[in-house]
């Protein structure tokens, strides 16, 4: 068995934005979608705007972790999550420029960066998901489940082809 991950399937997310509200809640005590570690976008498509979800990939080698002037980020050993020292943290906004996938904010107010730090292993945001688009599930069934889920919108596809 590998580690945990923070799952998303794009599919099932209707942007409701309850994982912002419940992300923000436990995290800062308020709620505020600026503070919350999940991020809802919309995404122009065609003539539809289609929400996605932005949140921490907890990448490997973590570009954010290497930039940080101040050694403020950090990877719990548990949970493989960034951590962001607020004592260290000067709020340069080094690492929010490097972040790939744009899940690393500043608060302004408090002086300092913020992500998702998996609420310790047990995300917050997962359990408030009324669609089910953020599980929390271990590292080889997400390729299982993306692998099906390929498959399944290829046989629709042929399905529609043949009809």
């Amino acid at each position: 068995m590998t580690e945990p991950v923070l799952m998303i399937d794009y599919d099932k997310c209707n942007g409701c934005r309850s994982c912002e509200i419940a992300c923000s809640l436990a995290s800062s005590g308020e709620a505020n979608p600026q503070k919350s570690r999940v991020r809802i976008i919309k995404v122009q498509e065609v003539a539809n705007m289609i929400p996605f979800p932005v949140v921490c990939m907890h990448c490997e080698n973590p570009p954010c972790q290497a930039v940080c002037p101040m050694n403020a980020i950090s990877t719990d050993p548990h949970t493989k999550a960034r951590r962001i020292d607020t004592d260290k943290c000067i709020g340069c906004s080094a690492c929010v420029y490097t972040c790939p996938f744009g899940a690393i904010a500043v608060d302004r107010s408090m002086g300092n960066s913020f992500t998702c730090n998996l609420c310790d292993g047990d995300p917050t945001c997962v359990k408030f998901c009324p669609t089910e688009a953020l599980q929390y599930v271990d590292g080889d069934e997400v390729s299982v489940r993306r692998a099906r889920s390929r498959l399944d919108k290829y046989l629709d596809f042929v399905q529609a082809k043949s009809e």
